[in-house]
């Protein structure tokens, strides 16, 4: 037993290098890309959640995995849903989950409600251009980086506004050195324009959307085997253009077997679990297996009966 305050118990912290002063700001994304870069040792696993429920949330963070992405493209996020979530990620991983939120491309309120509750990467879906990043990094950063409206309702001056900089009072400095914005390009133009898109400054990271590609290009939309070239093609250009401009990329793996190649090919983010997808294979495997030991009880029964009355008709012959 002991009677230390847990301040006094450093054994007990939780160390989390890429925590902001407090849990209700963003993480240093950009130092965590850098450092995945740098060494793929470091590259971010994480998972990503389309469950709209802060509960979820709180169970994924409980984990404890570098990040936890948000779709709210396209999951039912609504915005205090998505305000809890993000800042539960991070209270209940305690600073080591940092949070991504894919927002619709021309949603300012989820955007915003991302950006005000601590969210450390900011997805913009389907970019097409230079100048769609351009303003959507404008929308993004405080001044002198961007035109991001301040809100006062995300600290209490002299309570809970501390930084990791000096002369940071409202942690302006803390958004705008540790958020990040990436495109996510998912068509044909798109990949056309790639290295414009990558070459903007601002941009911390690349995403592809082979979903929707697949579909803008006219090509059977599929999980799996052998791809078309066109599909190959543009994913050479999307990794060469990361390669060329220094951007990690960012994106899933269907199955871990596929990591080292993602790692080759430029990534610094992995999503390697999805919410929905990995509770339906838990459900679906969990009654498969069921089912098996009850056709096998089903049967061993039958034989055991068969036997029986085997036994049976021998035993009167």
């Amino acid at each position: 037993m002991t009677s230390k305050s847990y301040p006094e118990q450093p054994a007990l912290h939780t160390t989390a290098q890429h925590r902001a002063a407090m849990l209700t700001y963003p993480a240093n994304l950009r130092e965590a890309l850098r450092q995945a870069q740098a060494d793929p040792t470091k590259t971010l696993l994480g998972v990503a959640q389309g469950i709209p429920s802060v509960f979820v949330t709180k169970v994924l963070a409980s984990t404890k995995p570098d990040f936890i992405w948000l779709d709210v493209e396209h999951a039912m996020f609504d915005r205090l849903t998505l305000f809890d979530a993000i800042q539960a990620a991070q209270h209940h991983s305690e600073g080591k989950s940092m949070v991504l939120v894919r927002v619709p491309k021309h949603d300012e309120t989820a955007l915003t409600t991302a950006l005000d509750a601590g969210a450390a990467g900011i997805i913009i879906p389907h970019c097409e251009s230079a100048q769609e990043v351009k303003d959507k990094i404008r929308e993004s950063f405080y001044p002198p980086l961007g035109e991001r409206s301040f809100s006062p309702w995300t600290f209490t001056p002299g309570i809970s506004d501390a930084s990791l900089y000096p002369n940071d009072a409202f942690n302006i400095q803390t958004s705008n050195r540790h958020v990040c914005i990436i495109p996510q390009v998912e068509s044909v133009k798109g990949i056309e324009n790639i290295e414009e898109i990558a070459a903007v400054e601002g941009v911390a990271g690349l995403m592809f959307g082979p979903g929707d590609f697949s579909i803008d290009a006219g090509l059977e939309l599929k999980l799996g085997g052998e791809p078309h070239p066109t599909f190959i093609s543009a994913m050479e250009k999307f990794v060469a253009a990361g390669k060329k401009y220094g951007k990690p990329l960012v994106g899933a793996a269907q199955v871990p077997q596929m990591i080292p190649m993602m790692i080759q090919q430029g990534y610094g983010v992995i999503a390697v679990v999805f919410d929905y997808w990995g509770l339906a294979n838990m459900v679906h495997n969990g009654l498969k297996e069921a089912k098996a030991i009850l056709d096998n009880a089903a049967d061993s029964e039958s034989k055991t009966e068969d036997q029986a009355a085997a036994n049976g008709v021998n035993g009167k012959a």
